[in-house]
């Protein structure tokens, strides 16, 4: 036991430990089984985890549980006046997994200050842990919905502006009415930055309404004065890590690969939000490209990524059902969607093949 710790100090600190990790886990699933995104479950995971190692270099165990007085503790179910009123309206998952950080900050940053005079470096830790759990809120408020979008999104349609048949606006539409939930618009044509923006901002409007996603290429200050809902990188672009210095946790983040070491790399180490891995055939939509082939496509499908993983390039829908033998579960398409004479049924063609 720390020498200055007495029985009531453990008792706090170890109720404090215990509401963390409760608050901490509450958003953990929620992130794992309802946002389905794999970076923010495990990130959450190593805090809870860290919190209990950190504690353990100063407390045992058996100290700390042996503190406990449970009988006597005046919030306990019987005693606390709160608990025979009317309860509270019903709370959405997302308003829960939000009030269990805000109960694990509180925690965390209460063992923070009583570990200060004792541990120092006990104490940073606790408050590094705090920040993250901060970013965490972020990212489960501005983000974790959009994530929920892109787990689920079996056909993502790249909104290449010089490519739509009708239209950059009227062929978004299209697209969303034949079942797509995830779009990016892509624009290479020298194009001003104010008419870049009033683009963005039309397409997040109407992907709103349909309850879809928007991604904005390249670009994150667009994105992020659009309100879009993320980003995508190709190589040559900002790291993912050099994106969230600038927009924090407000951002889903994709990355572009051509290889299995990309691949690993942006989930790994860049903390990339999902990965499109080609080309997987030939295509006309870039000029400079990397045909990387369906061989690629299996061994990244055999890594077992904790992100989702889009094949993109030259896709049609029987080149979807080949991808799909090789574990291929999510596709990124553009000429074959925006530029085909009727996009909502080129979509549905596409989604069908998916989801079968």
């Amino acid at each position: 036991m720390a020498k200055f710790i007495g029985t009531d100090d453990l008792r706090l600190i170890d109720a404090n430990a215990n509401r963390a990790r409760e608050g901490i886990r509450t958003a953990e699933d929620y992130v794992r089984f309802k946002a389905g995104d794999g970076r923010w479950a495990k990130r959450l995971k190593d805090i809870r985890h860290s919190l209990t190692q950190c504690l353990a270099t100063h407390f045992g165990n058996r100290e700390l549980v042996t503190s406990r007085n449970v009988g006597a503790d005046p919030l306990t179910p019987e005693g606390d006046s709160e608990s025979g009123k009317e309860p509270p309206a019903a709370e959405s998952s997302l308003a829960i997994a939000q009030r269990g950080l805000k109960r694990a900050q509180e925690a965390m940053r209460v063992i923070e200050e009583y570990l200060r005079s004792e541990s120092a470096d006990a104490s940073l830790r606790f408050a590094k842990g705090r920040f993250e759990l901060y970013k965490a809120e972020q990212w489960l408020v501005c983000s974790s919905s959009a994530a929920g979008v892109v787990a689920s999104a079996s056909v993502y349609v790249v909104l290449t502006k010089e490519l739509c048949s009708k239209g950059l606006m009227a062929t978004a539409e299209a697209t969303l009415k034949g079942g797509a939930k995830l779009l990016q618009v892509r624009d290479k044509a020298p194009t001003s930055d104010k008419a870049l923006l009033a683009e963005a901002r039309d397409l997040h409007r109407l992907c709103a309404s349909y309850g879809a996603v928007l991604i904005c290429n390249d670009r994150a200050d667009v994105a992020l004065a659009a309100k879009a809902g993320g980003l995508h990188l190709g190589q040559e672009d900002l790291s993912p890590l050099d994106v969230r210095r600038l927009a924090g946790e407000k951002l889903i983040v994709g990355r572009s690969t051509h290889s299995v070491e990309q691949a690993r790399s942006a989930v790994q180490v860049e903390q990339a939000d999902y990965i499109a891995i080609g080309a997987m055939y030939d295509t006309s939509t870039k000029r400079q490209r990397t045909l990387a082939g369906v061989g690629l496509a299996e061994r990244v499908c055999a890594l077992g990524l904790s992100v989702p993983v889009f094949a993109i390039g030259g896709i049609t829908v029987e080149r979807a059902r080949e991808l799909k033998k090789v574990g291929i579960k999510q596709v990124a398409v553009s000429s074959a969607i925006v530029a085909d004479p009727d996009p909502e049924a080129a979509t549905r063609r596409l989604v069908d093949v998916m989801v079968s």
